[in-house]
């Protein structure tokens, strides 16, 4: 009896809880048209032209063999219209506009890498923003299944990692990209799931240590073939993952074999891409080098970005401002994450965890330095957001003696997000359909734009947050009970004694 019940909770996690998932990152894909994410007026030809020249989608220039501008549907480069003025509605983009337009920028000279422009790019039609639309929902239900397959892949006591390193650092920014036609939605992706399943491959044994290698080269590709700079995350998460594992990876060779694809499938993706270059030689300026003064102001003001990706600084073209109650309630969250993972933590995960927390404060400094460029400008919250979750996901690691447990600081973490995740969403919502400058609980009273077939905006309001919200109570609930999907008092960290390692 008792075994059927455990059984009809693991199955019920299987079915209720990605469904959640995937009802809230649908509703963040239905909160804001057309090209409303960061850089769109580049991603969006980039995906029509993903998989070469197709008429009426994506043409080559006439009589100009080499050249990288292309013709895409006239409609794609006005989309962004409301961009920066954030009084401005989504109805200032007319979708309807006939012809092709000539666009200088759609990733023909392969300035980031290819792969998520050729994933997105079948989905590319003539009606720009059902394209969107489905570009979104397909992105949405990906991340989900892949998340959901490295959830149940990975050993028991690694899974609240994952979790925690998936969601405490996901609101708001993490939310608004995964559900968008961005590829930092893979990069957050990969930097969720490389170092923990290699961490994971490193520490079992049997059929489960072959899917994890599985996962982490998958996890790899994704990374690589989305950013440049996330290829670079991918492998500062195996390094982390082998340090973690010093103690058993010498009898783990299949393993190691595994990590070392993963660096060189990153390796490759990111010599591939002309985008690497910022890393050595920063973003492109023209500006001055940066005073002594200002290198110093700089590293003092890191910190803004990491507040930023929490929700100090606006989603989207940046001009869709949150409330201080979300960024203060998700940086006590994070904050708290880290600080409740390092209560009993070993030597080598401090280690690792000060090696994390060195990477989001040095990072962001160097890229700042080589661009010439002061905090808040040029660099933005969304490329350090990858590397925060790794820190998150190592302080989050258990050690081999350490179980985890679902207490009262779990459930003020969940209802923290939950809040956020809904007063995030409100916002975003009414940032489009009205502007900035009109107020209201329903952020569809008055609306100036909306999308011609989708749920009301309020609806789509209320589902989201009602879904995350259950999701994360869910997630909770399971956490406290023992026979739970998430927790094993049987599982360690050492290697497993035999191939049904659980």
């Amino acid at each position: 009896m008792e075994r059927t019940r455990s059984a009809g909770l693991r199955l019920a996690l299987v079915i209720a809880i990605p469904i959640l998932a995937f009802i809230s990152l649908g509703a963040w894909a239905l909160s804001s048209p057309v090209a409303s994410s960061p850089d769109d007026d580049f991603h969006l030809p980039a995906i029509w032209c993903g998989i070469g020249d197709r008429p009426g989608l994506c043409e080559s220039p006439t009589g100009e063999p080499t050249s990288t501008d292309r013709y895409v549907p006239a409609a794609i480069p006005t989309a962004p219209c409301y961009a920066f003025h954030d009084t401005q509605s989504g109805a200032c983009w007319n979708p309807n506009q006939p012809g092709m337009a000539r666009v200088t920028r759609a990733n023909i000279d392969h300035l980031y890498p290819p792969v998520f422009y050729a994933a997105m790019a079948p989905l590319a039609t003539k009606n720009i923003e059902a394209s969107v639309i489905a570009m979104r929902f397909v992105n949405a239900a990906f991340i989900v299944g892949v998340l959901t397959a490295v959830f149940f892949a990975l050993p028991r006591r690694l899974r609240p990692a994952l979790l925690v390193s998936a969601l405490a650092a996901s609101v708001p920014l993490g939310l608004f990209l995964l559900a968008s036609t961005n590829p930092s939605s893979w990069a957050i992706l990969s930097a969720a799931i490389v170092w923990i399943c290699c961490y994971g491959a490193l520490t079992t044994e049997g059929r489960r240590r072959y899917v994890l290698i599985g996962l982490s080269i998958l996890g790899a590709v994704i990374g690589g073939g989305a950013r440049a700079d996330a290829a670079i995350f991918a492998v500062f998460g195996a390094v982390v993952a082998v340090c973690l594992a010093y103690r058993s990876w010498r009898r783990q060779r299949s393993a190691l074999i595994g990590v070392v694809a993963v660096i060189v499938v990153s390796a490759a993706f990111y010599a591939s891409a002309r985008q690497s270059g910022a890393t050595l030689g920063g973003l492109g300026t023209d500006a001055a080098p940066l005073t002594f003064a200002q290198n110093v102001s700089n590293f003092l003001e890191v910190p803004q970005l990491w507040t930023g990706a929490l929700g100090s600084w606006g989603l989207g073209w940046l001009d869709t401002t949150m409330p201080a109650a979300v960024w203060v309630l998700t940086t006590a969250v994070f904050a708290g994450a880290i600080f409740i993972g390092l209560r009993s933590a070993s030597r080598t995960k401090l280690l690792m965890v000060l090696l994390a927390f060195t990477a989001i404060w040095i990072v962001p400094f160097v890229m700042l330095y080589l661009s010439h460029a002061t905090v808040g400008n040029q660099v933005q919250p969304r490329y350090i957001l990858p590397l925060m979750i790794i820190l998150l996901g190592v302080a989050s690691a258990p050690n081999s003696d350490q179980r985890t447990e679902g207490g009262h600081h779990l459930a003020v973490g969940a209802a923290a997000l939950a809040g956020t995740a809904a007063i995030a969403l409100q916002f975003d919502i009414r940032r489009y359909t009205t502007g900035v400058d009109k107020h209201g609980i329903d952020p569809g009273s008055g609306a100036e734009w909306w999308w011609p077939a989708a749920p009301s905006p309020l609806a789509v309001w209320l589902i989201g947050a009602l879904a995350f919200a259950l999701m994360l109570g869910l997630m909770w609930w399971f956490s406290r009970r023992a026979d739970g999907p998430l927790l094993d008092t049987t599982d360690t960290v050492e290697i497993a004694a035999s191939a049904g390692d659980s």
